[in-house]
């Protein structure tokens, strides 16, 4: 990591260390807009991170990227930053300009049900901007709309807006030409939502390590029984795997299109949700199931984001299907194959 990355992310730390506060996580239950923790995010130039200099942005990498929302992630920031960046990079591909403030999208779903126009779920979508791709590829079109008609404002476990819109009866500001795939947007939003959920089982691991260590039973610290020592391991496990996943990902898709790499991340993010939060909670005890204690901003969070761009099922049946398409054979020389690109 070079240096000026590392100074971008103790800024981000800096940052969401000082704003991301308790009152600022809990307020966005009661509907409240973190405006200065996004001013802030928009000062230093972090809203933008990704995009090119001549779009006002710093050109960070997907890796550097990714590491900056694993931050984000590790401090519960309530403020669509992963949908803000996916907004601003299909902008710019389509050769336009970004409005200011913080932008939504209407990402694809590939479970959805749902009539032409109408997008369920979509993040924050009753109060910002909203993004999104129309048309099939060849013919994909990219529409701004500035202030979609809501059909149902809704929520997830925490407390994060996820709104069903009807952009077919909403006004566009903007109708551009996209040569923006949308399996790549979906990707694109998978890879930046498991970074969040690495950054988010970190802290799982940072809060129970710490309160193992701070809790006495016995005369004994929680951390010095075999028992506890034996279950932080396994959650020690489950997030090293995550990130290690998230981090090959970044690297693929910055090379490449890095699908697999990013099915991989997601699926594998998504499965250690249950067993980390499960031994996080466990490790505190009733102390862990309190609205207090700063837990359940991380565990609701790694419950609703294992769903968003596609959920466990969805990535695990594109791996499914590359492993029948290469055959028995072929298998092991993709994999290995895959693993010699990461590295180069």
């Amino acid at each position: 990591m070079s240096e000026s990355t590392e100074l971008l992310l103790q800024t981000a730390h800096r940052i969401f260390t000082d704003l991301s506060t308790v009152e600022c996580v809990n307020s966005l239950e009661q509907g409240l807009w973190a405006q200065r923790l996004w001013d802030a995010l928009e000062e230093n130039g972090l809203a933008k991170a990704l995009l090119p200099v001549g779009s006002g942005g710093s050109e960070l990498g997907l890796a550097d990227g990714v590491a900056l929302l694993k931050v984000a992630g590790f401090h519960a920031a309530p403020i669509p930053l992963a949908e803000h960046w996916l907004a601003g990079l299909a902008l710019v591909d389509a050769g336009q300009s970004l409005p200011g403030g913080a932008l939504t999208i209407a990402p694809p779903d590939p479970a959805s049900s749902a009539l032409p126009g109408t997008h369920r779920r979509v993040p924050w979508g009753r109060s910002l901007p909203v993004v999104a791709l129309s048309g099939v590829d060849g013919q994909r079109r990219l529409k701004l709309y500035p202030r979609a008609v809501v059909l149902k404002q809704d929520a997830n476990l925490a407390g994060e807006p996820r709104d069903d819109l009807d952009l077919a009866r909403s006004e566009s500001s903007l109708d551009a030409a996209s040569s923006m795939d949308a399996t790549r947007w979906l990707a694109l939003g998978a890879l930046m939502r498991s970074a969040q959920m690495a950054g988010a089982l970190q802290r799982c691991l940072a809060l129970a390590s710490g309160y193992a260590m701070e809790r006495k039973q016995f005369g004994r610290p929680l951390a010095a029984f075999q028992a506890i020592q034996q279950e932080l391991a396994l959650l020690a496990g489950e997030v090293a795997a995550v990130d290690a996943a998230v981090d090959a990902a970044a690297d693929a898709a910055q090379g490449g299109d890095g699908l697999f790499d990013i099915a991989v991340a997601k699926a594998r993010a998504s499965m250690a949700v249950d067993a980390a939060t499960r031994i996080a909670h466990q490790v505190h005890g009733a102390m862990g199931f309190t609205y207090e204690h700063r837990l359940h901003h991380y565990s609701k969070r790694l419950w609703s984001w294992r769903d968003d761009f596609g959920n466990e099922v969805y990535w695990n049946t594109l791996l499914g299907r590359k492993a029948l398409e290469v055959g028995g054979e072929g298998l092991w020389p993709f994999l290995t194959r895959l693993g010699s690109c990461a590295a180069a």
